[in-house]
């Protein structure tokens, strides 16, 4: 799964191309770790993306696997806190789409 994760991140891509970690910004000493144009990516950006996208399937796990045993009382939270966790960190995941493509109209919570 972790091989999963980091290679539909853009891992590769990277290690092919050489990408930079993060990028400092010398005039204000700020640390950027997502590039803000959709042509280039940092590895710590394809870090991000795979906890993202494992996040999400964790909760897609959650969700699925709750019904599985009925007279378990924590079922409903446990499908309920999967439910939490794809909402948020897909909202997570479209805002920094958001971050790449500034015309992108749509968001969910940020």
């Amino acid at each position: 799964m972790f091989i999963m994760f980091a290679m539909t991140s853009g891992q590769m891509w990277l290690h092919i191309r050489g990408a930079p970690f993060a990028h400092v910004d010398r005039a204000s000493g700020r640390t950027s770790f997502i590039h803000g144009g959709s042509n280039m990516m940092f590895v710590a950006e394809s870090y991000i993306m795979a906890v993202v996208n494992g996040a999400i399937a964790f909760g897609f796990i959650l969700m699925a696997d709750a019904p599985k045993d009925p007279n378990n009382p924590n079922s409903k939270y446990m499908s309920y806190g999967g439910l939490a966790l794809v909402v948020f960190f897909f909202s997570v995941l479209l805002a920094i789409f958001r971050l790449k493509h500034r015309s992108y109209p749509y968001s969910l919570l940020f």
